[in-house]
């Protein structure tokens, strides 16, 4: 819902917009009465304080620097102060007035926080929606020839297929990636290649269809998405996309490949059969 003072309420989520900025949330909302938002791009963080300047400066050299694209950062619980960091540099970007941050005071995962996203984004009535991780290993223009590929298959997602350079990635999260692979193909088949890539366009009305009943809060989220996605019959395209792996990473590759084979095995049950 929106707050009558121009703020992002949602139930699930606390918005928190330090005093100092809250004309800049105003003007916000005002250049969305002027110009629709063709596409929002959800942007999840946990603890993403220092990559976010470079973060910021490539969206602003990226063809997503437009007035119809909007941005929403969403803090899962950071504790080095990411959203203060989102919104103070955001302000010296071209695009400021097409930014929001929104938090989450507890750590609850980044499939919490992309659900989270997509429902705060949905009420403000974008065409289409999209999220990428903090850090960028996808360049952002890969949603632009998405969105050119999801318009002209006429399908409802378009999901990415990392080609990667697997000398790239450190040997135990390749190793742990590719066994997750094989493991959410067999127990979750959902026709598609990569289901991890963190680059995926919805239409509006396919967002709200998988958002509004998504469930799992971590890693594994992804492997929900597209199984929604099947059962309610969605058209599904997969796009090749550059990756390159960024170092800094805070996930603990063994503890996360526990909770991710946890999790698959719970999301048939919470997702069922397609619809006949």
């Amino acid at each position: 819902m929106l707050h009558p003072d121009g703020r992002f309420v949602n139930p699930l989520m606390t918005h928190r917009v330090p005093s100092e900025v809250s004309e800049v949330s105003g003007a916000l909302f005002e250049a969305r009465r002027i110009q629709p938002i063709t596409l929002c791009v959800v942007i999840p963080m946990f603890n993403e304080a220092k990559r976010l300047a470079a973060t910021f400066a490539t969206l602003a050299a990226s063809p997503l620097n437009r007035p119809d694209v909007q941005f929403l950062f969403v803090d899962d619980g950071s504790s080095d102060g990411s959203s203060d960091v989102a919104l103070a540099v955001s302000q010296s970007m071209p695009f400021a007035r097409r930014v929001d941050v929104s938090t989450d005071r507890q750590n609850r995962g980044k499939g919490s926080a992309v659900r989270r996203g997509m429902l705060v984004a949905l009420e403000q009535k974008p065409d289409y929606l999209a999220f990428l991780d903090a850090d960028l290993s996808l360049d952002p223009a890969v949603l632009d020839q998405a969105l050119e590929l999801l318009q002209t298959e006429q399908v409802s997602v378009v999901v990415g297929n990392r080609v990667v350079n697997r000398a790239q990635q450190p040997p135990l999260r390749r190793a742990v990636s590719l066994a997750f692979k094989g493991l959410a193909a067999r127990l979750a088949p959902t026709g598609v290649a990569d289901t991890q890539c963190a680059c995926k366009l919805f239409t509006r009305e396919a967002a709200e269809r998988i958002f509004e009943s998504m469930q799992t809060d971590g890693f594994a989220f992804d492997v929900e998405i597209l199984l929604r996605a099947r059962r309610e019959g969605l058209l599904v395209k997969e796009m090749d996309v550059k990756w390159r792996h960024t170092h800094g990473s805070r996930v603990n590759p063994a503890l996360e490949a526990f909770r991710m084979t946890r999790d698959v095995l719970q999301i048939r049950g919470k997702v069922g059969p397609p619809h006949s």
